[in-house]
């Protein structure tokens, strides 16, 4: 099946490194990319309508042409079909109307990664696309050099989620087969114990029964919850990818929204992040 890698941008560099990712995973999933800016003209009730049509025709031939600019700087690419289009709508409806239209199958952002302190469109969009978007979200950070996949960290909490998380996974990056690193941060002051343990290898064993992964590592990280202890996680186990699914009140993303580290670790993700959620198709 020809599957289609939609990637929005705002023309800033960090949207050009999430382009450049997504075509050269489109190249191992042997699919399509199609890039698109979103953008909503001006328009006021406190105008003539001739006005508000001169402000919308500015915006649509701005539009038009800063996406032709970052096409420009993306560059060519012949072995591949890469299409480019503009919408005028919000981000969210954009990319929603665009998976009605076409067989998406992965949402590829920009986000600022460590060195990033500017939070443009995208970044503070990507949250709210990662809720209500319902295909799988990868976001790229800006330090990203190129495309590479041999070691993912999936976070888990032991929730249903996880199940159809890892499937989308499998979907998207099977064929390539990187190794999978299940990893649950264990809470409180005391060690775990060997039930703690247990648990971890029992959900290992049902992801593996219920979802087409098998191979999976696990290890019980008995740290604080926090970004740097994650990041730590990551650089230690060399990954190229950090997997996390948006469940609910319990599971270990929205535990990390609480105490605002799921923004942090969104807007400066160390490692491209794939985000599923339960409503991901």
């Amino acid at each position: 099946m020809n599957q289609t890698i939609l990637v929005p941008t705002d023309f800033s560099n960090n949207s050009l490194i999430a382009a450049r990712y997504g075509i050269e995973l489109a190249r191992k999933m042997r699919g399509h990319v199609h890039i698109f800016h979103a953008y909503r003209p001006f328009t006021s009730a406190f105008q003539s309508p001739l006005a508000n049509q001169t402000d919308e025709e500015r915006a649509k031939i701005g539009a038009e042409k800063g996406l032709a600019e970052f096409m420009d700087k993306l560059g060519r690419y012949p072995d591949l079909q890469v299409t480019a289009g503009t919408a005028k709508n919000s981000l969210l409806e954009a990319i929603n109307n665009y998976i009605k239209e076409d067989a998406v199958s992965l949402v590829v952002m920009g986000a600022h990664g460590a060195s990033g302190t500017r939070k443009d469109l995208l970044g503070n969009n990507t949250y709210d696309v990662a809720k209500d978007v319902s295909r799988p979200l990868l976001i790229v950070p800006e330090h990203t050099n190129s495309f590479k996949l041999e070691n993912v960290v999936f976070f888990t909490d032991y929730q249903q989620g996880d199940i159809k998380g890892l499937t989308s996974f499998n979907t998207l990056f099977g064929d390539i087969a990187p190794s999978c690193t299940l990893v649950h941060i264990h809470e409180g002051k005391d060690a775990p114990t060997d039930d703690d343990l247990r648990n971890l290898e029992q959900w290992k064993v049902t992801l593996e029964k219920e979802t087409p992964v098998t191979g999976l590592s696990t290890e019980m990280a008995h740290v604080p919850e926090n970004v740097e202890e994650v990041n730590e996680i990551l650089d230690r186990l060399k990954a190229d990818m950090t997997l996390i699914t948006l469940i609910d009140s319990r599971g270990f993303f929205k535990k990390l929204l609480h105490k605002s580290l799921a923004r942090a670790i969104v807007l400066n993700p160390h490692t491209p992040v794939l985000l599923t959620s339960e409503d991901t198709e």
